[in-house]
């Protein structure tokens, strides 16, 4: 975070030196320029985050010939939840190498090959060092030692990835545990770099394989590993135990059932470092039977690890940002141009986004078996979703009026912003699906608090989205208009001669931007401070007080007290428009820091939300 200081000073000087040059310019061309600078900004936000995505290599022609999707078939026990191979292998390699594709394989290939070939990866440029600074020490160090050529200490630094047998040299160790001293700046990135040399550790790796199922049990019964199973199938040759036979460390699991496991497993293993991938291929086939009669009753369905296996590869469907955009483009100029056709044409592109937005939560409820809103990636994807189901609601109340497919194109760039930031950051925003904290588990709260903040939040950026259109219109030399009647006033009151600007006769984009804006700022009002107030009883409830100023609960209330300020400012000032556009603008810029800043670099007891 203190990296990015002198950035942020160039961003606020550079933007202030640019709203004196606007000044300067004639109302026609600021609007266009201002135009020109929102498309190139995110058309560089979308191509500086798809060149920074590192290039897959191609994987060896064993890799290629593995079925994957037999590996996939399979299903592991991970904290309490089954999953298929593939997500569990994707969650394990990302401690490892982060978002990066080793050697251009299926993380469900790559557990496997780590497990069985451990020192192929030594030398290997495997894991994964995140922060800058750190991999400036690591090199520096390495520079020192005289230990790596200057072309691997440049990729190095380029893309964070570094071979074990270097980090695991006596000088990075030392290294290491100095730096992991500083407990504000180092200490995380150190414990994510040994993180990531545990997890690459074969014995980890087999460690982590709770692939069996427990004979006779229950669904909240833990699985077995594998080396349970190998360990049950060897018979001590002692003389103590002499014809005593196996030894079984599953209960229930039938001696001859145990054997054959074990044996395929091994049969896997010899010919996957043979690189034989016919015999992996069958091998790993008849593993998945064979487990699969321990207990069929536990195993879940071939066609739901399919499922999971297909979402995840997929990006968990965050690649619906492009269709989101597509439908913003006419939607906006069929705003600007009041074109009926390009409206239509927006529409139909807006429906089909929410439609596969839609079918991405179904998908994920139902892999979770719970409601897809306990983590910050389903928080962002059902935040965005309730906005759009506003949004419908909303425009089939204004579909005669001058405000017609304004929500449309707010809720549309609310929810391409959110999938973008999904997409381009899967780190930072895992979709990883997860168990519900203690806490949190059957907890009616959970689905009343948490569901009004995050709709809040969205209703939040659609009226930022209006806001900024009124800006814009201002910049351009738009009058300094304002709805009459705005708000809720607004829908309940449309053939009141003060609210002139629902109707199609003399109405100013301003106006029409502004009364937006009051709308979503009226539902933002609302859905925030009731969702305080229903937080502070479920605190209540858990922790014993209402309020404990912790940072999340701090920053949520400063948010609401700028849009009570709004309210206030709304009915003093003469420029009503302005200062309502400029408040949204800031109330927005509040929330994002309470849902960004505060989740991922303050410490509360809010962090997992």
């Amino acid at each position: 975070m203190y990296d990015n200081i002198p950035l942020i000073l160039a961003f606020v000087f550079g933007t202030i030196a640019l709203v004196f040059f606007l000044a300067m310019l004639t109302p026609k061309i600021r609007k266009h320029i201002v135009d020109v600078l929102v498309v190139a900004l995110i058309g560089f936000i979308i191509y500086h985050n798809s060149s920074n995505r590192p290039p897959s290599p191609q994987p060896t022609e064993f890799a290629q010939a593995v079925n994957i999707d037999t590996l996939n078939n399979l299903a592991v026990q991970r904290d309490g939840r089954l999953k298929s191979f593939s997500s569990f292998s994707r969650t394990m390699m990302r401690f490892v190498s982060g978002r990066h594709k080793i050697g251009g394989q299926q993380a469900a290939f790559t557990y496997f090959d780590m497990m069985f070939r451990p020192d192929a990866y030594m030398n290997a440029d495997v894991i994964y060092v995140k922060h800058k600074d750190l991999r400036a020490g690591i090199a520096n160090q390495l520079i020192a030692d005289a230990v790596a050529t200057p072309d691997i200490l440049e990729s190095f630094r380029e893309n964070g990835l570094i071979a074990p047998a270097l980090l695991n040299r006596p000088s990075i160790s030392a290294l290491l545990d100095e730096l992991e001293r500083d407990l504000i700046k180092m200490n995380k990135q150190v414990n994510m770099v040994h993180t990531a040399l545990t997890v690459s550790d074969p014995r980890t790796l087999s460690g982590n394989l709770q692939i069996i199922p427990p004979p006779n049990g229950s669904t909240q019964d833990p699985w077995f590993l594998m080396s349970d199973v190998l360990a049950s199938a060897i018979a001590p040759t002692d003389h103590t135990h002499a014809g005593v036979g196996q030894v079984s460390r599953i209960p229930g699991l039938d001696p001859g059932l145990t054997t054959k496991i074990a044996n395929e497993f091994n049969t896997l293993k010899t010919a996957w470092l043979a690189q034989d991938a016919t015999a992996v291929n069958t091998a790993t086939a008849t593993l998945a039977a064979l487990i699969r009669t321990v207990e069929p009753d536990l195993y879940p369905p071939v066609d739901k690890l399919q499922l999971e296996s297909w979402y995840f590869k997929s990006y968990s469907m965050t690649w619906v940002w492009t269709v989101y955009m597509l439908a913003l483009i006419p939607l906006l100029i069929g705003f600007v141009y009041r074109w009926r056709g390009a409206n239509l044409l927006g529409i139909a592109i807006f429906v089909a986004a929410f439609g596969l937005h839609t079918a991405s939560l179904a998908i994920r409820w139902h892999l979770s078996g719970r409601i897809p809103n306990s983590n910050m990636f389903e928080a962002i994807s059902a935040a965005t979703w309730f906005g759009g189901i506003l949004t419908f609601i909303l425009e089939l109340i204004v579909r005669k009026t001058t405000m017609r497919n304004l929500f449309f194109i707010g809720s549309a760039t609310a929810s391409m912003t959110a999938a973008m930031c999904s997409y381009f950051l899967p780190i930072q925003l895992t979709s990883d699906i997860n168990n519900v904290m203690p806490i949190l588990l059957h907890n009616v709260w959970l689905y009343i608090h948490t569901n009004m903040i995050i709709a809040s939040y969205c209703t939040i950026a659609i009226a930022a989205v209006t806001a900024l259109l009124y800006l814009r219109d201002r910049i351009g030399g738009g009058k300094p208009d304002a709805a009459i009647l705005g708000g809720a006033g607004s829908l309940m009151m449309p053939s009141h001669p003060s609210a002139a600007f629902v109707k199609n006769e003399g109405v100013s984009v301003a106006q029409v931007c502004d009364g937006a804006t009051m709308i979503m700022m009226e539902f933002s009002f609302v859905t925030l401070w009731t969702g305080l107030v229903m937080g502070a009883i479920w605190a209540d409830q858990s922790w014993g007080r209402p309020w404990g100023w912790d940072p999340k609960e701090v920053f949520a209330l400063n948010t609401f007290i700028i849009f009570l300020l709004l309210i206030h400012v709304r009915l003093k000032v003469r420029d009503k428009g302005l200062w309502t556009a400029i408040l949204a603008v800031v109330g927005c810029a509040v929330m994002l820091f309470n849902w960004i800043v505060i989740n991922f670099f303050i410490t509360g007891l809010h962090s997992y939300a």
